[in-house]
């Protein structure tokens, strides 16, 4: 019986080895998972963070090309828009042409929400032409666009380009004469139908849409 003794108790030795071994395991184990969570999970947050960037600039991008467009298709779209950062603005792209909503705009990607909007202001220049940020007169043909946008949990974030009048092909055209003269200001719209009083010797009845000099 004592020999008996001695074998069971070395059997119950190695199976509490073993339990401990085993926990051992358990308890390393758990603590690389633990490790490697955090680890990882600042890396899945940054690239998460990098796709969001990066989808929103895209969209601040795309806004940006869109307001070029519309000032380059007529130069007054841009000029009637009220200046600084308090004037936001976006586009309802529902209609043809775009039409500008005052406010920002919100696009869903996937399970994000983007806000984006653009501002306009005025342009100085010194006497040399440059651009600068104080004094200088205001140079109407060319405007500053920002376009802002961010994405939950974001900074908001902006990209800016210059825009002038250069680029448009035509400012409007005029094909109706028959108010005559009496036109002496500066126009700004394309509603009107005379030229000016100090004009002489023209001939505008004869055929509609044309002038002629006569001698």
């Amino acid at each position: 019986m004592k020999r008996n003794s001695i074998i069971h108790s070395r059997g119950d030795w190695r199976k509490g080895q073993s339990l401990i071994e085993v926990l051992v395991a358990l308890l390393i184990g758990t603590i690389m998972i633990g490790a490697g969570a955090t680890i990882i999970a600042p890396v899945l947050r940054s690239n998460s963070q990098t796709l969001r960037a990066q989808v929103g600039a895209s969209l601040a991008k795309e806004l940006l090309d869109n307001v070029t467009v519309w000032g380059q298709g007529d130069w007054h779209n841009i000029l009637n828009l009220s200046t600084t950062s308090a004037n936001i603005y976006h586009f309802s792209t529902s209609t043809s042409p775009f039409s500008v909503v005052l406010g920002e705009e919100s696009v869903q990607v996937e399970t994000s929400t983007y806000t984006r909007y653009f501002y306009v202001d005025n342009v100085m220049r010194d006497v040399d032409g440059a651009v600068t940020e104080a004094g200088g007169a205001n140079d109407p043909s060319t405007k500053k666009i920002t376009v802002a946008y961010a994405w939950p949990q974001s900074a908001t974030n902006t990209i800016t380009t210059y825009l002038t009048r250069s680029h448009t092909s035509f400012i409007f055209r005029q094909s109706d004469w028959s108010g005559g003269g009496g036109q002496d200001s500066p126009v700004t719209s394309t509603n009107f139908s005379g030229f000016a009083t100090s004009s002489s010797q023209i001939d505008f009845t004869s055929s509609t849409g044309s002038l002629f000099i006569t001698f």
